[in-house]
């Protein structure tokens, strides 16, 4: 996939700044984005030298990274680097990239960055070397209207038709991702097309569909809420079958407990809701949702029982990231632990 091996200045580079910034919930549209530029850039610099992708979320090697962006082309009119999830990195980092970032020069051999979020989580320094030399692009996830648009229109030509419970469940099992969701309807598609009855029903969505892993453990959790422990220990296998990083659940089962807290005190409910509106990214809807359903499952726990909670989740979430014992073994004493936790109020 190279371009030319000359550095000659292409038509449209001319016209990129030095940095971008793109925040979105979907991780799927930030991966549209990166792949946009990218078909972008074809033809305009040599892909096997002067692009490259680095993702915060493994092992980021950033003398590799910053040997990478301190070194000027050889072949092309300018470099790019593509810095994935840059909010799950520290100042520190976030910090050494700014200053990188204001080393670049305009013009020929200049170095393009193209970092991408999922939270606006970042460095004061970072933030203002975006918005003095770049752009800050926040990408908003389809809603759920534009998602059932889609898929009646589709299915509609297609001559396919959804139950409306099938619909939904589509939907809710993509996380409001279109890119996936028009990955299962093929699936589906696929699946009804040689049946006389082109009908999908809830029963074939759930079939064939499977639950994308993050509401997987929302669903845990709000069992655990519930405390129904014959459906937490149900989702919490097919949580296992995923074979994914755990600490995720301890996260959000911790942030569940507080929010129940937060419930029984004094300004309860403008309390909670200023807890999750600054620890989550999304719409005033969404945040009520949670309260809403927070406050219901908090009359299952006393606060003595939250208490509790609070020690078995802060012991576990340490021994979880000491690695000593297997992390999946953890989860399943400690999701039972926490259902049988019993002291009065």
């Amino acid at each position: 996939m190279s371009g030319n091996n000359s550095k000659r200045e292409s038509p449209g580079l001319e016209k990129l700044l030095t940095c971008y910034l793109y925040i979105s919930v979907n991780s799927s549209l930030l991966e549209d984005t990166i792949a946009s530029m990218r078909k972008y850039l074809e033809g305009k610099i040599n892909f096997d030298t002067d692009f490259k992708i680095f993702n915060c979320d493994d092992e980021t090697e950033e003398d590799e990274l910053f040997n990478y962006t301190d070194t000027p082309s050889l072949f092309s009119p300018a470099k790019v680097v593509v810095i994935k999830n840059i909010d799950s990195t520290g100042a520190a980092f976030q910090k050494k990239l700014a200053d990188s970032i204001s080393k670049s020069t305009s013009g020929s051999g200049k170095m393009v960055y193209i970092i991408t979020a999922l939270k606006h989580k970042m460095a004061p320094a970072l933030m203002d070397m975006v918005r003095n030399k770049g752009r800050l692009v926040q990408i908003k996830a389809p809603v759920t209207g534009s998602l059932k648009k889609w898929l009646d229109e589709k299915s509609k030509s297609d001559g396919v038709r959804f139950t409306d419970k099938a619909r939904d469940i589509l939907i809710e099992n993509v996380n409001m991702d279109l890119n996936l969701l028009k990955r299962e309807y093929e699936k589906l598609y696929n699946y009804i097309i040689s049946e006389k009855d082109k009908v999908i029903d809830e029963n074939t969505v759930s079939a064939l569909v499977r639950r994308v892993y993050s509401l997987k453990i929302f669903d845990l959790v709000d069992y655990v809420g519930q405390r129904d422990k014959k459906n937490s220990l149900k989702a919490l296998r097919a949580i296992l079958d995923e074979d994914q990083n755990l600490i995720g659940v301890v996260t959000l089962l911790y942030r569940m407990f507080k929010c129940f807290a937060f419930i029984r005190s004094e300004n309860g409910h403008s309390s909670v809701t200023d807890y999750i509106g600054k620890n989550l990214n999304a719409s005033p809807y969404f945040v009520g949702k949670l309260v809403n359903k927070y406050i219901r499952f908090s009359s299952n726990y006393t606060e003595g029982e939250i208490l509790k909670i609070f020690d078995l989740l802060n012991r576990y979430d340490i021994d979880i990231r000491a690695g000593i014992v297997e992390a999946r073994n953890l989860i399943k004493k400690l999701i039972p632990e926490i259902i049988d936790v019993r002291c009065p109020g």
